[in-house]
């Protein structure tokens, strides 16, 4: 018991508390003494693997942001006015979309669902240990139209660097030159890094003017659009009242 103890110390003193735990249990286990040494080794390293796993899925989602953490891909309504498309959400939500850096376009009218559909989406890629960043436009805005200093630069790395990045209410109305400029550099950027969703009442035909036309709207749409798919949700009911109507 004395080696036992001194073993489950350096455990502790290494920050494997949970290879310490396996470890323990099986000294109380008495079938486990029937169990090769392998065996015993396997049970006790999958126990921490495990444990590393799910702490850091539950460490992307809390990083994420997302404004609707518990939507689940498989709660997707799909009724008949909505015209979604069942198999393609599927698809979208096996995320290899974002290892060859595919990009999704989610539109419709006000209360349709974007976001809980975004974020669904989110939480998928977080499952499969992707990195996500949620945020609406004009608050990435705020934080990047601002003096260039440290933070400046700290968080515009937390929107370039992630793996998945979520624009919600994207060009809801037309932008500063000085904020069509960041919207660039981030999508620029992220074509090269990572994966982009991008929540908007309207089609992309409509981003041009909002983007103060020119050449920066050429390079933003041109960057986003022709690798993306696309998702609209259709119907004229907001998903609110489609709740109530639930009750």
């Amino acid at each position: 018991m004395m080696a036992s103890q001194s073993t489950m110390d350096k455990l502790h003193d290494m920050r494997l508390s949970v290879m310490a735990r396996a470890y323990r249990d099986q000294e109380e286990l008495p079938a486990a003494s029937g169990l090769s040494f392998d065996e015993r080794l396997a049970m006790i390293v999958d126990a921490e693997w495990d444990s590393r796993r799910t702490n850091k899925r539950l460490r992307h989602l809390r990083q994420a942001g997302f404004p609707e953490q518990d939507a689940n891909i498989a709660d997707v309504r799909y009724d008949d006015d909505r015209k979604l498309d069942r198999a393609q959400m599927a698809e979208l939500s096996n995320c290899s979309r974002i290892a060859s850096r595919r990009n999704i376009i989610v539109t419709g009218a006000s209360g349709a669902g974007k976001t809980w559909i975004s974020n669904a989406l989110g939480v998928a890629a977080c499952n499969a240990f992707y990195t996500v960043r949620y945020t609406r436009l004009p608050e990435l805005l705020d934080e990047l139209t601002v003096f260039k200093d440290e933070e400046w630069l700290k968080q515009r790395k937390k929107y370039i660097k992630c793996d998945l990045l979520i624009i919600d209410d994207w060009l809801l109305e037309q932008v500063k030159p000085n904020e069509a400029r960041e919207i660039m550099e981030v999508i620029e950027a992220r074509d090269r890094t990572g994966s982009l969703i991008l929540c908007s009442q309207f089609p992309p035909s409509a981003w041009h003017a909002n983007l103060g036309n020119g050449a920066i709207a050429d390079a933003v749409i041109d960057r986003v659009v022709y690798k993306s798919y696309t998702i609209h949700i259709a119907g004229e009911e907001s998903m609110r009242k489609r709740m109530r109507g639930m009750e």
